[in-house]
């Protein structure tokens, strides 16, 4: 169960922060070549880390 969770919580983290990462990406890209750029699916590449790396790092940081 703490695995589930560790999960869910790590695909919602990932998807949030790869969406600020994005509008911060478009924000410099946008005030550096007057054009916004960004990565596409980004946050959902950053939730699939995230869900990945959360149960990962809890399973290490519990022995």
């Amino acid at each position: 169960m703490r695995i589930l969770v560790g999960v869910i919580l790590g695909w919602f983290g990932g998807f949030i922060l790869g969406i600020a990462f994005s509008s911060i990406i478009g924000i410099v890209t946008l005030t550096l070549f007057d054009i916004p750029m960004g990565i596409k699916f980004l946050s959902y590449f950053t939730a699939f880390i995230g869900a990945v790396l959360v149960p990962v790092l809890d399973r290490r940081r519990g022995e």
